[in-house]
């Protein structure tokens, strides 16, 4: 008779490590993805509004910038959450169609975009596609902001350097060249 020996992989600390820290990544994104339908429901039985939100800020220890976010991402129904994705992620495609919605966070996760960098391609959709009118004022700075990013990175250094000169003289104001 043969006798078969399995021997299975030590586990380092490290490894034992990170896999508690995924774990409890994961509760998160869970509890945040709870938080959000649970602020549905309060919405739907007429306890949210503006005030809503400070009450439950200041009630649940989650900022109202946090809140909304959350808020925002729980219009995504259920069945189309990528739950490796955080409510972050969520929200910034929201008001987009679900297509598009399904398309850049598939692309977020493949290519393991954090929040921020979805909110940026999310912008930068509405402006191709002509929907800039859905831009809120912040995401128009934003995307003034990468627009100037944009042209200064592709400028060369002298072009660059007649425009800091225009800046510094302007003292921050409008420049008329």
């Amino acid at each position: 008779m043969n006798a078969v020996a399995v021997i299975e992989a030590a586990v380092s600390p490290a490894e034992e490590w990170i896999d508690r820290g995924r774990t409890l990544a994961a509760k998160r994104r869970d509890v945040d993805w709870a938080i959000a339908d649970w602020m549905v429901e309060g919405k739907a039985a007429g306890h949210l509004d503006q005030a809503g939100f400070d009450f439950l800020a200041d009630n649940l220890g989650i900022g109202p910038a946090k809140l909304k976010l959350i808020h925002k991402a729980a219009a995504i129904p259920a069945h189309l959450r990528d739950t490796s994705l955080t409510v972050e992620h969520h929200a910034h495609v929201a008001e987009l169609p679900v297509q598009e919605q399904i398309e850049l966070l598939t692309e977020a996760k493949r290519q393991h975009w954090s929040d921020d960098d979805l909110r940026k391609q999310t912008i930068t959709r509405k402006v191709e596609t002509g929907r800039a009118a859905m831009l809120s004022p912040d995401e128009w700075d934003d995307h003034c902001r990468m627009q100037l990013q944009h042209a200064w990175n592709r400028a060369n250094p002298s072009v660059r350097e007649d425009f800091a000169e225009l800046i510094a003289a302007s003292n921050m104001g409008v420049i008329d060249a």
